[in-house]
């Protein structure tokens, strides 16, 4: 997280400049990132500055979406936009005080995170009379993940669209940051899918309410086999859920299980309100029938304080019922070597050390990390559901308690690295 360190003191001479006491208007303004290139079958994650409105206002809506360098949309099944993150860089974030980076490190700034977008397109809009407070010297940076579906390098930009409103008075909003696994640039957690037909797997987060408030929108963010995403005061009971939609086409080759195409969100002008202290609670809940690894939980609320005497209980409406497809994660290259009876190998230099490894049931295998960058081990298909954290030195041990066959890459060179272990 360095880099945020460096970004922060830099200019962002990109950004559109308006003229001091401009008459009350609500503008439309496009950004783009810096160029992003992505190698083939890759995943490309960092972090830049990113332009903003260099005047005071307020952000109303907000949504982004990857051009390429000439502007024109690239579509997901090309370059998937997995998740991108904004952030105004020195100011505080409710319920994080600093975020560890992809890179391990804990960043040295405080960020507070105020829009997402991934797979399910989740777009900001508050409702009317709302805003989400911007100086002209705030400066925002952009924390992203990227996933290339073809065999050849592709370049991209994140644009982004502001709603953005100059010279009138609103109601401020301040952003709340809920997640099952908060203050990581990949709060990940994996969903072992041992559970039979019908079972469930939740994880869950809490965080008390400073002041009193009202909240009056909301998103969130699941993967595949996610089921609901919900937000409870624990003294009364739930003030927000939501549920995935499934369906479109989906990208080739499966790199990962495909995420939601939507989820339900919250737009509520009189507010759902919140006492000061009162403890919220984010519950994630997935299918556990089969693995899900590497999936998130994550709901972000736009919170106007105001004082408020009482909490309430709400009934969020269901979607639709739609089916998630049910696809197989393939190995991009084959895993390669004679088969090797060992407990353990070295992942490095984009390869795994036994590539084709057999094991007794009740084995606990040890990959032990060196090099400059950053590789994972990740199921693929298998019984269990398993991922280690991103890592260039140290070990990961897992204990492989059900036989079968276990197909399992890095996700972040897919193409280049895969082992199989089969357990007897």
């Amino acid at each position: 997280m360095r880099l945020l360190a460096a970004l922060f003191v830099v200019t962002a001479a990109l950004a559109l400049s308006l003229p001091p006491g401009a008459l009350a208007q609500v503008q439309t303004l496009v950004f783009d990132s810096a160029p992003i290139t992505i190698g083939p079958y890759g995943v490309a994650r960092d972090v830049q500055l990113a332009p903003s409105p260099k005047v005071d206002g307020y952000v109303v809506a907000m949504k982004a979406s990857l051009v390429d360098v000439l502007g024109n949309p690239v579509p997901h099944t090309d370059v998937m936009l997995h998740h991108v993150v904004f952030a105004k860089l020195g100011a505080p974030d409710a319920t994080c005080s600093s975020v560890v980076g992809y890179d391990g490190r804990r960043s040295p700034i405080q960020t507070q995170r105020f829009y997402a977008e991934g797979e399910e397109h989740y777009s900001m809009s508050l409702p009317d009379g709302y805003g989400y407070p911007n100086r002209a010297t705030d400066t925002w940076g952009l924390l992203y993940m990227l996933m290339n579906h073809h065999d050849r390098a592709s370049t991209v930009q994140i644009r982004y669209t502001v709603t953005y409103a100059v010279g009138e008075s609103r109601t401020s909003v301040e952003p709340i940051w809920l997640d099952v696994r908060n203050c990581r640039a990949d709060p990940i957690f994996n969903v072992p899918g041992t559970g039979g037909a019908g079972s469930t797997y939740s994880q869950h987060a809490s965080w008390v309410a400073p002041e009193s408030g009202v909240i009056v929108a909301a998103g969130a963010h699941l993967h595949g086999g996610g089921l609901s995403v919900d937000v409870a005061d624990t003294s009364c009971g739930s003030l927000f859920t939501s549920y995935p939609m499934w369906g479109g086409i989906e990208p080739r080759p499966v790199m990962h299980e495909p995420g939601p195409i939507a989820m339900t969100g919250l737009s509520d002008p009189a507010g759902r309100p919140v006492r000061a202290g009162d403890t919220l609670r984010i519950t994630a809940t997935y299918d556990n029938s089969r693995p899900h690894v590497r999936v998130m939980g994550i709901a972000i609320l736009y919170f106007a304080p105001r004082a408020v005497t009482s909490c309430r209980v709400y009934t969020s409406p269901r979607p639709e019922p739609t089916t998630p497809e049910l696809v197989t994660v393939a190995l991009l290259k084959q895993p390669a070597g004679p088969p090797q009876r060992v407990r353990s190998t070295w992942v490095a230099d984009y390869a795994f050390g036994a590539q084709r490894v057999t094991i007794p049931r009740g084995t606990r295998f040890t990959w032990h990390f060196a090099g400059a960058s950053q590789h994972d081990v990740t199921l693929a298909t298998g019984p269990v559901g398993f991922a280690s954290p991103d890592l260039t030195h140290g070990s990961f041990s897992f204990r492989f308690t059900r036989p079968g066959t276990y197909r399992l890459f890095c996700s972040l060179h897919p193409s280049r690295m895969t082992q199989v272990i089969r357990v007897r």
